[in-house]
C-alpha cells in the first residue's frame, strides 16, 4: 500500500478519535450542568396543623418522588416533648436532599398548645443540627402548622431559628376561624416580632376559597392577614388562593395544584 494512502488512513483515524473524544467531553459536561441543576440545595421540612396524622403528607411525598426520590426524615415529638427519630435512606443523598415530616403527638387546636408545639418545633431543629448537620432548609407548614413556623421565625421560642430560606404557608388561620371575631393572641406577637422575617427570601401563603370567603373552615380574611407580616419584610412575597366551590379546609393537601406550587416553589430552590 502507497505510503501516502497509509498516511492519509492514519490521519483519518486521528481526526475520527478527536470527534469521539470532543463528543465524550460535551456528554460528560452536559450530564454534570444537569447533575448541578438537580442536586436539591437544601431540605424540606413540613408541619401539619390541628388533629394531624402521620399520613397527612403521604400524597405530597409521592408527589414529590414520582421525580425524584428523597430520602424522608419523620422526627415525633411526643406529648411530653420527647423526640422519637425515623430515617428511610436513598442511596446517594444526603440531607439537603431529604423531605422531613415534624409530627406532633399532641396536635390539639388551642393557643397554648401551639405555643407548646412551637417550642417543640426549636428542640426538634437543635437536634436536627447536631445529628443531622442541618445547616438550611425551605419549610412548609399547613394550618396550625403555619403558626407554629411563624412563631418560630419570629424568634418567639428561641432567639437563633434556623436560616430559611422559603416558607410556604396553606390555610394558616393567623387570626383564628371567626371572620366576624379576629383572634389576636397568636397574631400581635407576630407582628411585634415582624421584623424577624426580613430574614426570609421567599414567602407564599396560599388560601382555598369554595365562593363563600372561606375553605369552610378558615376564613380568607384570617389567611391574608398574614401579608401584614410578611408584605415589605421578606424579599418576595406571594399570596395564592385556590378558588373551587368542592373544596374543603383538608382537602388543601391533597390537591396536585397545591403538590405543583411545592415542587416548584420548595424543591431545588
Amino acid at each position: 500500500m502507497p505510503k501516502k494512502v497509509i498516511w492519509g488512513l492514519i490521519a483519518s483515524g486521528l481526526f475520527l478519535l478527536l470527534i469521539i473524544g470532543l463528543g465524550l467531553t460535551t456528554q460528560i459536561h452536559q450530564d454534570e450542568t444537569s447533575h448541578v441543576l438537580t442536586t436539591q440545595k437544601r431540605p424540606l421540612i413540613m408541619i401539619a396543623g390541628s388533629s394531624s396524622q402521620r399520613t397527612d403528607f403521604d400524597d405530597i411525598v409521592r408527589s414529590l418522588n414520582a421525580q425524584q426520590r428523597h430520602p424522608l426524615i419523620t422526627l415525633t415529638v411526643t406529648a411530653n416533648q420527647q423526640l422519637q427519630f425515623k430515617e428511610k435512606r436513598v442511596e446517594n443523598t444526603n440531607i439537603n436532599d431529604a423531605i422531613i415530616v415534624i409530627f406532633f403527638e399532641n396536635s390539639a387546636d388551642s393557643a397554648e398548645n401551639i405555643m407548646t408545639q412551637t417550642d417543640g418545633l426549636a428542640k426538634a431543629i437543635q437536634y436536627l443540627q447536631r445529628h443531622q448537620h442541618l445547616k438550611t432548609a425551605n419549610a412548609l407548614g399547613y394550618s396550625n402548622g403555619g403558626l407554629i413556623w411563624s412563631r418560630y421565625l419570629a424568634g418567639l421560642s428561641t432567639s437563633k431559628p434556623l436560616a430559611i430560606h422559603d416558607l410556604m404557608l396553606i390555610g394558616t388561620p393567623f387570626l383564628g376561624i371567626d371572620a366576624e371575631h379576629p383572634d389576636k393572641t397568636l397574631y400581635t406577637p407576630l407582628l411585634k416580632h415582624k421584623d424577624q422575617f426580613k430574614k426570609l427570601h421567599a414567602v407564599i401563603n396560599v388560601a382555598g376559597d369554595t365562593g363563600n370567603g372561606d375553605d369552610d373552615i378558615v376564613p380568607l380574611s384570617s389567611v391574608n392577614a398574614g401579608g401584614d407580616l410578611f408584605m415589605n419584610n421578606v424579599t418576595r412575597y406571594t399570596a395564592m388562593t385556590v378558588n373551587q366551590k368542592s373544596i374543603s379546609h383538608g382537602d388543601l393537601l391533597h390537591e396536585a395544584y397545591v403538590a405543583r406550587l411545592i415542587r416548584q416553589n420548595l424543591i431545588n430552590q
